[in-house]
C-alpha cells in the first residue's frame, strides 16, 4: 500500500510540474535566473519593435526605408543606438514578418556619405525638408528615427516612421530594455 501511494504522489508530482513549466511563459524562467541579457534579447526587442512600427503602414507606398542610427537626449549615436539600429534594419529585412510587403533599406554607408553631403547630423528630429532631402538622395519613402532614453529603471526605445514627401509621422512605437550594466556602458560610449 505505501508503495502505491508513493508511486501516486510521484505521478501527481510529475503532473503538476510538468504543466506549470509547459503552461508558463517561456522567458519566466529567464528572467529569474539571468541578470545580464544576451544579444538574443535585443534581437527580440528590435523585431517587437518593428512589428509595432510596420503594423499600419500598408496604405503607404513605402517600398525603401532609410534606417537613422538611434541618438541620446544629446542627439548623439552611442554605442547602444548604432547596434539596436542594425539590428532594426535585420528586422525590417525579414520577409516572414510581413504578408505582402518587403522593405529594402538603404545601406548604411550610404546613409552616412549622404548625411555628410548634406551636412547633416544624426538626430532624432529631423525638419520637413531635411527628410525630404534625405529622401531624395537615398530614394527611399519613409525614414525611420529614434531616440534612446535613460529612465533610471529601464531604458526606453522610441521609433517615428516618418513620410519623407509630407514629412508626417506614419508610426511609433517604444519598447522598454532591461537597465543592465552593459547597456548602461553602450548608452554612455559615443
Amino acid at each position: 500500500m505505501n508503495m502505491q501511494k508513493l508511486f501516486s504522489l510521484l505521478i501527481i508530482s510529475v503532473f503538476i510540474f510538468g504543466c506549470e513549466v509547459k503552461m508558463g511563459p517561456s522567458q519566466f524562467w529567464d528572467k529569474i535566473f539571468r541578470t545580464q541579457t544576451d544579444s538574443n534579447y535585443y534581437k527580440n526587442k528590435s523585431e517587437d519593435l518593428i512589428q509595432t512600427l510596420t503594423a499600419d503602414v500598408a496604405e503607404y507606398e513605402i517600398n525603401k526605408v532609410t534606417v537613422m542610427d538611434l541618438v541620446d537626449e544629446d542627439d548623439k549615436p552611442p554605442v547602444l543606438g548604432e547596434y539596436l539600429s542594425s539590428r532594426i534594419v535585420e528586422a525590417i529585412t525579414k520577409k516572414y514578418f510581413f504578408k505582402d510587403k518587403i522593405f529594402r533599406v538603404a545601406q548604411k554607408g550610404e546613409v552616412h556619405a549622404v548625411m555628410e553631403q548634406l551636412n547633416l547630423k544624426p538626430s532624432y528630429s529631423y525638419n520637413r525638408e531635411e527628410i525630404r532631402e534625405m529622401g531624395k538622395a537615398l530614394q527611399s519613402q519613409a525614414l525611420i528615427t529614434g531616440k534612446i532614453t535613460d529612465l533610471g529603471t529601464n531604458i526606453d526605445v522610441h521609433l517615428t516612421m516618418t513620410d519623407v514627401m509630407s514629412g508626417e509621422v506614419i508610426a511609433s512605437a517604444t519598447e522598454h530594455l532591461t537597465r543592465t550594466k552593459f547597456a548602461v556602458e553602450m548608452l554612455r560610449h559615443h
